[in-house]
């Protein structure tokens, strides 16, 4: 065999194992969708027991009201970094959330989700304005929307305080 020969062959095999991965990747991220600087998963925010997963499964919701989650103390490393806002639609609500978040001092938005159905949440998001390294005082409002219709339902709030580490 020349050497022409078994450069091909090398470089055939390359082009194969990089196929390879990036068809892994793509498979690994079927369940990820890129929204509001964040990532939308489905499945349990992480960070529970498999005893707190069992009952949050068993739970059963009301028609007329919605859970979430939300941590109300998200800390970024910069104004431009991912921060653990773990905003999470929990699997038993009947109702599709959208999460906005405003600073408390000037009503300025900083955050807006999209849809996020249930079963699904964001656990790290970027914000939408970049703040100076700080605390701010925040509200977050959770809107629900009848998935079919996408009629709303209605409204809660959570206070947060957000922290910029520099």
């Amino acid at each position: 065999m020349n050497k022409k020969y078994k450069i091909l062959i090398a470089l055939l095999f390359i082009l194969i194992m990089l196929l390879g991965i990036i068809v892994i990747i793509n498979n690994n991220n079927d369940n990820k969708v890129n929204i509001s600087g964040g990532i939308l998963q489905e499945g349990i925010i992480p960070g529970y027991t498999e005893e707190q997963i069992k009952e949050i499964l068993q739970r059963k919701a009301d028609e007329s009201t919605f859970s979430f989650e939300i941590n109300s103390r998200p800390i970024f490393k910069d104004g431009k970094s991912e921060g653990n806002l773990r905003i999470a639609n929990p699997p038993y609500n009947k109702h599709l959330i959208k999460v906005e978040i405003k600073l408390d001092d000037n009503n300025k938005k900083v955050f807006e989700s999209g849809e996020i159905l249930p079963n699904h949440y964001i656990e790290y998001a970027k914000l939408t304005k970049k703040l100076k390294a700080g605390e701010y005082n925040a509200t977050a409002t959770i809107n629900a929307y009848d998935i079919e219709s996408g009629e709303y339902k209605g409204t809660s709030a959570a206070k947060l305080i957000i922290k910029i580490e520099s």
